[in-house]
């Protein structure tokens, strides 16, 4: 199958992952799962992650530099596509070797950000998959790029 489906969007990442295997997927399969990032995911994010930069904890230092609002984390943003290759596409078989990532515009605690992967390439003597990724907030695109996952028997 070559045409790209329509794909309704998961309200929250499943619990298990999926049993995907190359068989099972073609150019055009899709995955997607909507995400509202919280202040708490920021503070946590911030405490692990080591970033602290006052645009992403301080307000008022955000809106200084121009922003409605604390701007989430790029990383926290790429730390949802973790959970979208990890969970639904692949899914368990899942093995990350390369991601490009851009984040053209920001992204505020409280948006509602839809993650979306799509397959862009099958290379089955490698058993590789290389997956268009973005982000978005309604039709603005807030994070974009690609990512190759290998699939493991």
């Amino acid at each position: 199958m070559s045409s790209k489906v329509a794909t309704i969007p998961v309200e929250t990442l499943p619990s298990e992952a999926k049993e995907l295997n190359l068989s099972d997927l073609y150019v055009g399969y899709a995955a997607c799962f909507l995400w509202s990032p919280k202040a708490i995911d920021l503070d946590n994010f911030a405490a692990i992650s080591g970033d602290k930069n006052p645009l992403h904890m301080d307000s008022a230092y955000a809106q200084g530099c121009g922003f409605e609002y604390r701007v989430v984390h790029g990383f926290l943003i790429a730390a949802q596509v973790s959970g979208l290759i990890g969970m639904l596409l692949p899914g368990r078989r899942c093995l990350l070797m390369d991601e490009k990532l851009g984040f053209p515009h920001p992204v505020y605690i409280g948006d509602k950000v839809l993650i979306s992967g799509s397959v862009k390439t099958i290379h089955m003597e490698l058993e590789l998959i290389e997956l268009k990724i973005t982000a978005a907030i309604g039709e603005t695109t807030v994070m974009r790029g690609q990512v190759t996952c290998k699939l493991l028997s």
